[in-house]
């Protein structure tokens, strides 16, 4: 299922499934380790249990409650670290033989799900300018990502990467 990007960016976290060659996750990580940080999330290394290669966070809980709760998070998304707090991870896994799946999603944040969807929109704009073939699955909603990987919301609460 393919969801309109305009809806993920203030409705509902939001998830992007893409494919590129196996020997491109290295470059398509780095792109998106930019496009998230150019979004101003931090990254964060994930434990290895977790199953995931990339985790970016933005804001606080603090910064959440104040701009989140107030109505001022359509103003306020970009002030940095008091911003409403979103924490997005990067899944990488098998895909067929040739290439290799891409998730990256928004598993807790819908306030700053505007960057979230313009950022990674923008890594897979960068992934082909640089020549890499991406065979784009589009957005969905995050709940809907399988419920056995940390890509999915409730999976990634349980692994503990949503705090």
């Amino acid at each position: 299922m393919t969801e309109d990007p305009r809806r993920l960016r203030w409705a509902v976290n939001g998830a992007r499934t893409f494919r590129v060659p196996a020997d491109a996750v290295e470059i398509a990580l780095v792109e998106i380790d930019r496009a998230m940080q150019a979004a101003h999330f931090r990254t964060d290394t994930p434990d290895a249990t977790t199953g995931v290669q990339r985790i970016h966070r933005r804001g606080s809980v603090v910064g959440d409650v104040l701009i989140g709760g107030s109505g001022l998070s359509a103003i306020t998304t970009r002030v940095g670290p008091l911003s409403a707090r979103g924490v997005a991870v990067t899944w990488v896994g098998a895909g067929d033989p040739q290439t290799t799946r891409v998730i990256v999603s928004l598993i807790a944040g819908s306030h700053v799900g505007g960057d979230f969807v313009d950022g990674v929109d923008d890594a897979v704009r960068a992934l082909l300018a640089r020549g890499v073939p991406v065979q784009d699955e589009g957005w969905s909603r995050s709940v809907d990502i399988d419920p056995a990987l940390p890509a999915n919301p409730r999976r990634a609460a349980e692994l503990g990467l949503t705090g």
